[in-house]
C-alpha cells in the first residue's frame, strides 16, 4: 500500500522521480553468530576489552537495554529461536537484583560461585534436592543474600551459578589484575592445572581461601576426602565449588549471569518443563518482580490500540473491559487488536513491532524518516472492523446467563417463590441383594465326594 508521506518530505525537484513506498510485513534478517577478530569496518582498531570472569573479553555481555533484550535470539542446533518473553523478563530481573546486591553490600562482598557435580547427574529433582540442602544449612552462616541460576550442560548434567553477598570482604587483598591474567592463561591452556592452583592460592585474600577450605570440608574434597569414605560423616555431594570475587565491573557480571537464561533455553529438554531456573533469597526476591510490561516496543503499541478501542466503546478504564468481557478480556480482544492500525507511529521500531515496514519499490531502500503516518482511509477501515469484532463479542457474552456465586444464590426470591408449594420428593436407595452361596448337598446331579480306601 502506498504512503503519502514521501511526497511531503522529498525536495521539490521536478527532474528527480518521486519515491513511492509500499507497506509490507517486517521480517528481521538473520544476524551472524560471531564476528572475526580484527579491526572494524572503518579500519580503526577495536577498543581493548575489559576483564570478565571465565571469558577473554566482554563479547556478548555488553550492557543491553530492555529493548535490545527483547530481540535476543538463541541458536538451538541448526535453528534460531527467539527467547520467550518470560525468560527475557527473567534476565532483566536478574540484572536488577544483582545491581541491588552490589549497591546494598558493596562490590567487595559480592562473589560469583559455580557448583558442579562430577557424575553425569541429569535428574533435576536430585540436583535440586542437593542444592536445597546446601542452601538451607550452609548459606545462612556464610552469606547475607544469594541468587542462583540452574543450567544444563551439553552433556546433560546440571550445575548452578550463584551470585552471593558474603559477610566477609573477599576482594580486599586479592590481586585482581594478576588473577584475571591467570584465568585467561588457564582458559587458553597455557599453564598446567597444578600451576594454576598454586598461583591462585597466592593471589587471593585470606578470607577467600578460608571459604574455599570450608567448602572442601563440607563437600569432602582435597584434604577432607576421608569424610566421603566414613559412613557416619555427612557431606554435600558437590565435587567442585569455584568462588571468585568480582573481577570486572558489577554490571558486566550481572549481564554475564543473565546470559545463562538463554544458555539454559538452548540446552533444555522436554522433561525440563516446569523447572524453575532462577531462585534467590527472600530479600532479593522482593527487589524486582518478573510480572511487568515493557515500556515501549510491542507493549506500547498494544496499549495505544487498547486506548483506541476504549475511546470507540466509551470505556474509561480496564475495569470496563472486565465488566463487558470477563476476567480474560485481554485474551478475547486479541483479534480486534490485530485488526487495528494506528494513525501514527512515533518510531519505526513501533511500526516494525506492529508487523509492518516501509521500503522503496524501486531499490528496496528503507523508510528515511524516523516516524510513520498511516493512510487515513485504511486506518478508518481497520477501526470499523475492530469495532464490529468487539461489539459482537460483547453481545454474545450478554446473551449468556450470568454466573452467580454461592453467596448470591443463598437467597433469591425469584428463584424460590415458584418452588415453595411443590411437595418434597425423596428417593429411596436400597442396597443391592447379596448373591446366595449354595452348598454342594443342594446339587443332586453331582456325585458324592469320594474317599480313598486303604
Amino acid at each position: 500500500m502506498e504512503s503519502e508521506k514521501s511526497d511531503s518530505k522529498t525536495p521539490q525537484d521536478a527532474s528527480r522521480p518521486a519515491r513511492i513506498y509500499y507497506l509490507k510485513p517486517f521480517v528481521e534478517s538473520a544476524r551472524p553468530g560471531a564476528m572475526p577478530a580484527g579491526p572494524g569496518r572503518s579500519g580503526a582498531p577495536a577498543p581493548p576489552a575489559s576483564a570478565l570472569i571465565h571469558q577473554k573479553s566482554n563479547s556478548g555481555v555488553e550492557i543491553q537495554t530492555p529493548q535490545q533484550n527483547k530481540a535476543e535470539k538463541v541458536q538451538t542446533g541448526t535453528a534460531t529461536k527467539v527467547l520467550p518473553g518470560r525468560l527475557r523478563k527473567k534476565g532483566f530481573s536478574i540484572q536488577d537484583r544483582i545491581q541491588w546486591m552490589v549497591d546494598e553490600y558493596g562490590p567487595e562482598h559480592i562473589g560469583f560461585q559455580t557448583l558442579t557435580v562430577q557424575e553425569n547427574l541429569t535428574d533435576r529433582r536430585e540436583f535440586n534436592r542437593r542444592f536445597k540442602s546446601l542452601a538451607r544449612n550452609v548459606f545462612p552462616r556464610l552469606y547475607e543474600d544469594w541468587l542462583r541460576v540452574y543450567e544444563r550442560q551439553k552433556r546433560g548434567a546440571w550445575h548452578v551459578h550463584l551470585v552471593v553477598a558474603l559477610k566477609a570482604d573477599i576482594r580486599t587483598g586479592t590481586d585482581v589484575e594478576a588473577l584475571d591474567r591467570l584465568l585467561k592463561a588457564k582458559k587458553d591452556g597455557k599453564i598446567s592445572k597444578a600451576a594454576y592452583y598454586a598461583s591462585i592460592q597466592r593471589l587471593t585474600s585470606e578470607n577467600l581461601r578460608g571459604l574455599w577450605k570450608e567448602y572442601r570440608r563440607l563437600c569432602g574434597l582435597g584434604e577432607f576426602k576421608q569424610r566421603r569414605k566414613s559412613k557416619g560423616k555427612r557431606y554435600y555431594k558437590f565435587d567442585a565449588s569455584h568462588l571468585l570475587p568480582v573481577i570486572s565491573t558489577p554490571q558486566a557480571l550481572a549481564a554475564y549471569v543473565a546470559k545463562y537464561i538463554s544458555k539454559g533455553f538452548e540446552n533444555r529438554r522436554t522433561e525440563d518443563k516446569g523447572m524453575r531456573l532462577v531462585g534467590c533469597s527472600k530479600r532479593v526476591a522482593h527487589v524486582c518482580s518478573e510480572r511487568f510490561s515493557w515500556a515501549d516496543g510491542a507493549g506500547k503499541v498494544w496499549r495505544a490500540k487498547l486506548g483506541v478501542l476504549a475511546e470507540m466503546l466509551n470505556f474509561k478504564s480496564s475495569d470496563d473491559f472486565a465488566k463487558a468481557l470477563g476476567c480474560r478480556w485481554a485474551y478475547h480482544i486479541r483479534p480486534a487488536i490485530d485488526l487495528l492500525m494506528l494513525s501514527h507511529y512515533a518510531t519505526m521500531r513501533e511500526a516494525r513491532a506492529d508487523g509492518w515496514d516501509l521500503v522503496n519499490k524501486a531499490d528496496g531502500s528503507p523508510w528515511p524518516w524516523p516516524d510513520l503516518d498511516s493512510p487515513k482511509a485504511q486506518v478508518q477501515a481497520s477501526r470499523m472492523e475492530a469495532f464490529k469484532v468487539v461489539t459482537g463479542l460483547i453481545q454474545r457474552r450478554r446473551g449468556k446467563p450470568k454466573w452467580k456465586s454461592r453467596a448470591e444464590m443463598a437467597w433469591d426470591p425469584e428463584r424460590w417463590e415458584g418452588q415453595q408449594d411443590r411437595p418434597r420428593e425423596f428417593k429411596v436407595f436400597k442396597p443391592p441383594p447379596k448373591p446366595r452361596v449354595m452348598c454342594q448337598d443342594e446339587f443332586s446331579a453331582l456325585e458324592p465326594p469320594r474317599t480313598m480306601k486303604d
